[in-house]
């Protein structure tokens, strides 16, 4: 009698799974794909955003070195200290940081930044992803970054 009861139950078709059971299964397999969609593309947005934060702290590093802690040019190999400088604007000396050779140089090089918006000691600057590059200006013993349009 309980094997005739057990065999009864396994052939019922009363346990299978419903129209709207097979629904409400499909809309969350999708809302776990989109959510895990949008949590990669967030994590995605924080590493550019660290990526350029990270620019930014090794071009002032780079910068504070070459020009003696803000005292002189900051440009990589110049011979013109002093007046002399062609990178001595009359007031400050400005060069850009090369991301690919991690110097400082005297002409603007191509954009590098990896996300749209950059903050530089509150200030924001916008501009699409590779066409930004920082600038950097020394005045005074003090090294100032900012974010600029980099060479087409």
């Amino acid at each position: 009698m309980k094997t005739e009861l057990v065999i009864r139950k396994l052939k019922s078709t009363s346990g299978g799974v419903s129209r709207r059971e097979v629904l409400l299964v499909a809309l969350i397999a999708v809302m776990t794909l989109f959510f895990a969609f949008e949590g990669m593309h967030y994590l995605d947005m924080q590493q550019r955003k660290g990526n350029d934060a990270l620019r930014e702290n090794t071009a002032i590093s780079v910068a504070r070195v070459n020009s003696n802690n803000g005292l002189s040019c900051p440009v990589e190999n110049c011979d013109g200290r002093g007046g002399k400088c062609v990178h001595f604007d009359g007031e400050c000396y400005i060069g850009f940081y090369d991301d690919v050779n991690n110097t400082i140089v005297g002409r603007r090089p191509r954009g590098y930044n990896e996300y749209d918006t950059m903050t530089i000691d509150g200030v924001t600057w916008h501009g699409e992803p590779g066409t930004m590059v920082i600038r950097v200006v020394v005045k005074d013993a003090d090294v100032k970054l900012n974010w600029e349009i980099g060479k087409k």
